[in-house]
């Protein structure tokens, strides 16, 4: 009889260390002023968000290939960057996620000396959107792309961004931002361009 009264008494003790736990955890989390800075940047294009931040930022790719740097961002698809690229002998797409804390993730200007000491013009495409981040000055030839989520009917990143990279020819490998073409042909796709001398 005390062995069962034992076992029932531990048990009920467990069990109340789980309540008391519980109503400890929900009493913190409620009562304290708790902030949560949680963010779907590179999950989410942020489109709309930004626009409506910057309205003026962004224009659409309605000039073809002749565009110089602008502060503006150019709102385009995979195809109609690739035909821009066909018109170069050699050109690197960077695809620039803005907030990427990533050693492989190079600053804009960087990849931009880079590419003028081997002859490569540089199309920078963002990944996501993020007004603060394009409205920077940078020292690049072309503006920034930013990729027409309306086009491809998606606001999710890897929907549109896949999309898009499918459209300009060329295959991305998870990881690789950097994807390089001659004559418009896709070459490959690299994970960095800075340490590796791979263009």
């Amino acid at each position: 009889m005390i062995l069962i009264f034992n076992e029932e008494y531990n048990n009920f003790m467990k069990i109340l260390k789980y309540i008391v736990l519980f109503y400890c955890i929900f009493f913190t989390v409620t009562s304290c002023s708790v902030n949560i800075n949680f963010s779907l940047q590179g999950l989410y294009s942020y489109y709309s968000k930004t626009k409506k931040l910057n309205p003026y930022l962004f224009k659409n790719n309605e000039t073809g290939c002749n565009f110089k740097y602008d502060h503006h961002v150019y709102v385009t698809n995979g195809a109609a960057l690739r035909n821009c690229i066909r018109k170069e002998p050699k050109s690197l797409i960077y695809i620039w996620g803005p907030h990427c804390k990533s050693e492989l993730c190079l600053p804009l200007d960087t990849v931009q000396e880079i590419c003028d000491k081997k002859n490569i013009k540089l199309y920078v495409v963002a990944e996501y959107y993020d007004s603060e981040s394009m409205r920077k000055p940078y020292h690049i030839e072309f503006p920034v792309f930013g990729i027409d989520t309306r086009y491809y009917h998606t606001d999710l990143t890897s929907k549109y961004l896949s999309k898009f990279i499918k459209d300009t020819g060329a295959v991305q490998e998870i990881g690789k931002r950097y994807l390089y073409f001659e004559k418009g042909n896709f070459v490959g796709s690299y994970k960095d361009i800075y340490k590796e001398d791979v263009l």
